[in-house]
């Protein structure tokens, strides 16, 4: 079928993003740095990204194209709602673990510790510059 439907000038794109945020379809995806139309079916061409994008990369033509399929993307949206309350539960997690395994292998001697953690050297760099107190 013919429809209006959001064309992406990639040379024109800088890869901002603002496009993609103002998507409320999440139709437009930054792919490799830039703007890209995920599948025809999830625009709805009525436009809200043309505003948002500074560089004019966006614009609106008639095309032959898959019609708008608004379950799919009520599902994509559901899919990405899970996506971002799982990413944070998942980065609780590593950091987590990460301290957890950081507590159990306490070095023995302070020496060790200042060996595993650069900053004590630049500290202590800091502290030798006569009184200044900056860093090198």
């Amino acid at each position: 079928m013919v429809r209006r439907i959001v064309e992406i000038n990639e040379e024109l794109c800088n890869g901002c993003g603002a496009c993609a945020s103002a998507c409320h379809e999440g139709a437009i995806a930054m792919i490799d740095g830039k703007a890209r139309l995920i599948k025809d079916d999830y625009c709805d061409g009525l436009g809200d990204c043309l505003p948002a994008c500074p560089t004019d990369a966006i614009s609106i033509i008639e095309r032959e194209a898959e019609a708008y399929d608004e379950a799919a993307v009520k599902a994509r949206m559901e899919e990405r709602k899970k996506q971002h309350i799982i990413m944070p539960i998942l980065m609780h997690t590593v950091m987590r673990d990460m301290y957890v395994r950081a507590v159990q292998q306490k070095p023995s001697t302070e020496q060790s510790m200042k060996a595993a953690h650069p900053w004590h050297r630049r500290k202590q760099r800091a502290v030798l510059l006569s009184g200044r107190y900056r860093l090198s």
